[in-house]
C-alpha cells in the first residue's frame, strides 16, 4: 500500500470473511489497488490482537490509512462490540470499523442463498449506490453505525 494515498486493511476473522471481503473487491467500481484482505486470522480474538499488535501502530504511521476488522458477531453483538470498542485508541477510532454478521458468514449464506464472492459484490453495491439493501438484512442491520461512518470515509477513495 502506498502510504501517502488513502487505503483500506481488511482483516478477516476466518477464510469465510475472506471471501466476502474478496467478493466486495471484484465489484467493478471498487478501485481494489486501494484496498487490501489480509489472510484470515483464525478467529474474533485473533482479529483482536492482531489490531492490536499491528494495526494501532500502522495507523499511526499512516494518517490515511483505514481498517476493517470483519467478523462474527455469533448471536453477541452487544458484548463482542463493546470488546472491540475498548481496544480501539481513541485518536485512531474514526479509522476503524468492526462489521459482520449476526450469526456466522454461513447462516448468511444459507439465507440469502448467494455465494460468499456475491455476498461481497451485492454489499459493494449498496456502499456504491448508497443503498442498505443487503446491508438491511436481519444479518446485517446492526451493523447500521459503522456501516454509515465507514461510507462516509471510504467511498471518497475506493469507489
Amino acid at each position: 500500500m502506498n502510504k501517502y494515498a488513502p487505503h483500506l486493511y481488511v482483516i478477516p476473522e476466518d477464510d469465510a470473511n475472506r471471501q466476502v471481503a474478496d467478493g466486495f473487491t471484484l465489484h467493478h467500481h471498487v478501485k481494489h489497488t486501494r484496498m487490501q484482505v489480509m489472510p484470515p486470522a483464525g478467529g474474533w480474538s485473533e482479529v483482536l490482537k492482531t489490531f492490536k499488535d499491528v494495526y494501532i501502530q500502522k495507523l499511526r504511521e499512516y494518517p490515511l490509512a483505514h481498517v476493517v476488522l470483519l467478523i462474527d458477531f455469533d448471536g453477541s453483538f452487544e458484548q463482542r462490540r463493546s470488546d472491540f470498542q475498548s481496544q480501539i485508541p481513541v485518536d485512531i477510532q474514526q479509522r476503524v470499523f468492526v462489521v459482520g454478521s449476526q450469526d456466522t458468514p454461513e447462516a448468511m449464506k444459507r439465507q440469502l442463498k448467494r455465494s460468499f464472492e456475491e455476498i461481497g459484490k451485492a454489499l459493494a453495491d449498496d456502499c456504491d449506490a448508497d443503498t442498505a439493501t443487503l446491508w438491511g438484512h436481519q444479518q446485517l442491520s446492526h451493523n447500521d453505525p459503522d456501516r454509515h461512518g465507514m461510507a462516509q470515509a471510504i467511498k471518497p477513495f475506493l469507489f
